[in-house]
């Protein structure tokens, strides 16, 4: 019953967060693109066809194959007065979700909200108040992410 009411409340934030994107979006300096299951199938279309793959390449296409849906908000150059307000209502979201990390570097604050599902996290948020947002519906298999991230190094 637990699971049950903690799936409840999760359910519909990746649409309010989307929803408030949209709602902002028209605000000087704030930027918003939105792909769905067919913009990104046609980015991996790209990606792929360009033949310039190499193995990373490949385990960052593979890692985020379950992802159906991507917002991408950059704000870091709206007014601060409509910065502050759109952080104070994404952060009310926000509020009550599963906070997978936090990562600190120099004063600046990433956070990575989603559903744990063991192998992998379904609908992530990650949110950065210095002005940057990216939300997804679908999930990102966690070994495919790791093997990105070995590589990375």
């Amino acid at each position: 019953m637990v699971l049950g009411t903690l799936g409840c409340a999760w359910a519909g934030k990746p649409a309010k967060v989307e929803s408030l994107a949209n709602k902002y979006k028209n605000a000087e300096g704030f930027e918003v693109v939105t792909l769905g299951r067919v913009g990104l199938s046609l980015v991996k279309i790209a990606a792929v066809s360009g033949g310039d793959l190499d193995e990373e390449d490949r385990a960052a296409l593979s890692a985020f194959s379950g992802i159906r849906k991507i917002t991408i908000v950059d704000f870091e150059n709206t007014a601060a007065g409509i910065k502050e307000r759109f952080c104070r209502e994404l952060e009310k979201i926000l509020q009550g979700m599963e906070l997978i990390l936090e990562a600190k570097d120099n004063g600046e604050n990433l956070r990575i909200y989603g559903v744990d599902k063991g192998g992998s996290i379904r609908d992530c948020i990650l949110y950065s108040g210095d002005g940057a947002l990216i939300c997804t519906r679908g999930s990102i298999d966690l070994e495919h992410l790791g093997k990105l991230m070995e590589m990375a190094e």
